[in-house]
């Protein structure tokens, strides 16, 4: 399974958020998976693409040509890109499922970026968001009124699964993973 993750570049956060991080990049890397992320050396993509690489995982960057210096090591691959909507579209096109660890304006672009293409295209991948804390918890709310005023239907919104902790993200994932291979034997 294919493995976008969705996550913050910045370094100073706390010990817990990297560590979920690192967890989840194991998770990828020994359960046979691949990484797609932003492909940079920086904050929570770093965590998880270490970690991922170190677990055995295949590590897909999308990094942008105008940060090539700060590409990660752990790429086993990198697609290079010049704008930030390529970046996105790239992700979308070489993953699975999509999976949100902390993270800002950018991660929640991302976040909505594909869940749109998969309205538009009509083409449903998993979105999986990490709850911690109820940092994502307001977007449900946000949800609910768009499809209570019509603006949103609930095949699109349901694609979204909020996570508590990481033990319950890597656990949907698994369940994800077995429904694809079982959909791909038919």
């Amino acid at each position: 399974m294919r493995i976008a993750v969705y996550c913050s570049a910045k370094s100073d956060l706390p010990e817990i958020v990297k560590e979920d991080a690192r967890t989840l990049g194991r998770w990828i890397g020994e359960n046979g998976h691949q990484l797609v992320y932003g492909g940079l050396s920086t904050g929570l993509m770093h965590e998880v693409a270490q970690a991922a690489s170190d677990a055995g995982a295949t590590v897909l960057g999308v990094v942008p040509e105008s940060r090539m210096q700060s590409q990660h090591p752990a790429n086993t691959v990198n697609l290079m890109c010049c704008t930030l909507h390529e970046r996105k579209q790239m992700m979308e096109e070489n993953s699975d499922v999509f999976v949100a660890l902390d993270g800002g304006l950018g991660t929640l672009d991302e976040i909505f970026s594909a869940l749109a293409s998969m309205t538009f295209f009509r083409e449903p991948k998993p979105i999986m968001m990490l709850n911690r804390d109820d940092l994502y918890s307001p977007l449900n709310t946000l949800m609910g009124n768009l499809v209570t005023r019509g603006l949103a239907t609930p095949p699109a919104t349901r694609r979204i699964k909020m996570c508590p902790d990481i033990t319950s993200l890597t656990a949907a994932l698994a369940e994800e993973a077995k429904e694809i291979d079982q959909n791909s034997e038919l």
